[in-house]
């Protein structure tokens, strides 16, 4: 596990579409995995690196672009990750929690955010895919790029660019 993974979002299934370059992270909230509650609002103040999975099997996909992060972007970059999953009525947030707690380092609960309702999903309009949704924020919280990829792909230079930059 790379140093650089600092927490989940987890998103409900949704039309697939990316936030667009140039405009505001839509607002959402959720709890982190120690049940502290959070707001997209946080993510201003410095670029971000965004890593969103909408598939309970994506873990290692995700945790891949925090890996490559600690080579391709500063230490002054915040690495967020957000995994949103819409789960039947019947699994409670307390089991997705537990189940998302043994796939991420005690270190980083603070930093995973947790939507079993699939709420941020929704407010960043996106389909479930095992291939994790990655954005490039800027310190006033706007998406500079976006991609639908893996950390290996030809997109993922997309992300490393807007991070360098900043």
């Amino acid at each position: 596990m790379g140093a650089g993974l600092a927490s989940v979002l987890l998103v409900a299934p949704g039309a697939l579409a990316l936030p667009e370059k140039g405009q505001p992270l839509p607002a959402f909230s959720a709890n982190d995995l120690t049940e502290g509650a959070h707001a997209s609002e946080e993510l201003k103040g410095r670029p971000s690196l965004v890593v969103i999975i909408t598939d309970k099997d994506a873990g290692g996909a995700m945790r891949g672009w925090f890996n490559a992060a600690d080579e391709h972007v500063p230490d002054t970059v915040r690495r967020q990750s957000l995994i949103t999953l819409k789960l039947p009525f019947i699994v409670s947030e307390g089991a997705a929690r537990g189940k998302a707690k043994k796939q991420v380092p005690q270190d980083f609960w603070k930093d995973t955010w947790l939507d079993k309702n699939g709420g941020m999903a929704k407010a960043l309009g996106l389909a479930s895919s095992s291939t994790p949704y990655v954005l490039a924020l800027d310190a006033e919280g706007r998406v500079v790029a976006s991609v639908h990829a893996t950390v290996d792909s030809p997109e993922a230079r997309t992300i490393w660019s807007a991070l360098s930059r900043r």
